[in-house]
């Protein structure tokens, strides 16, 4: 009966998540249907999205671009001493940092700063009723909070890991050169990064950067506007978008790399 049980519950939890993904899309599609008609207010409001989640966001990256590229050329050496060879360290770096790595490190980045703020604020203001306050003014909520949010994330997301993956390149091929005896020939290492990066790379980093960015955007949005009026659910829809952003973000990361390496 407990085995039972816990298939019920599972089948239950599926169901749901399969509704909440549903549910989702369909604000996604009504988002990006109005993105065309920003107003002047709108695109103030985006700028400042962009501000927040992409420049503000950009020395942590690079932070975290420059440490993840010592990780890894550290490693590397640890497990082949040929790291120092510019056609390994290039294969390296491309099949970690541009393929896996980079855009779902820039993605948590963004979850954790963009999603929760995101979240928190929608769901404080519907908790004051100020979504109410503006719909009775006459300015549409979706245009003037959510869909500004939604753009200016997802130009933050790939502009930050097309930066992100530009720097761990560089930092990668500068601790290789101090680090490691016999340091690379900068031209191998260039010539490396070209014959291992493919077109169908570029596919798969826009499907891990652009869809990325409106699923968490999306999410923090539906979070933040579907908590119930009350200043107890602020906390609960920060947490709720945080999570739920991670676990979708993962599971669409997953799925694009199983595609793009059964298409190989």
């Amino acid at each position: 009966m407990s085995g039972l049980a816990a298939i019920d519950a599972l089948g239950r939890r599926t169901c749901a998540f399969a509704a909440y993904l549903l549910d989702l899309a369909s604000l996604v599609g009504v988002l990006i249907a109005r993105l065309l008609r920003l107003g002047a207010v709108s695109r103030e409001v985006l700028f400042h999205q962009i501000r927040y989640t992409g420049v503000q966001a950009l020395p942590f990256t690079m932070l975290l671009a420059l440490l993840t590229a010592l990780v890894v050329v550290v490693q590397a050496q640890v497990q082949a001493a040929g790291i120092g060879d510019a056609d390994l360290l290039g294969k390296v770096l491309v099949l970690i940092l541009v393929r896996e790595f980079g855009p779902l490190i820039v993605a948590l980045v963004v979850i954790a700063r963009s999603g929760a703020a995101i979240a928190t604020e929608l769901a404080s203001m519907t908790a004051e009723r100020e979504i109410q306050a503006l719909a009775w003014s006459g300015i549409h909520p979706l245009d003037y909070l959510v869909v500004p949010r939604l753009a200016g994330v997802c130009i933050s997301l790939v502009c930050l890991v097309l930066l992100f993956i530009a720097c761990s390149l560089a930092a990668g091929f500068a601790l290789s050169a101090l680090l490691v005896a016999g340091a690379p020939d900068l031209g191998r290492f260039v010539d490396a990064l070209a014959r291992n990066l493919h077109p169908g790379d570029g596919v798969v980093l826009l499907a891990k950067t652009l869809v990325p960015g409106v699923l968490i955007a999306g999410i923090a949005c539906r979070e933040g506007l579907g908590c119930r009026p009350r200043v107890t659910e602020v906390p609960r829809a920060a947490t709720r978008a945080v999570v739920r952003a991670i676990a979708t973000v993962f599971l669409w990361d997953a799925a694009v790399t199983a595609l793009a390496f059964a298409a190989a």
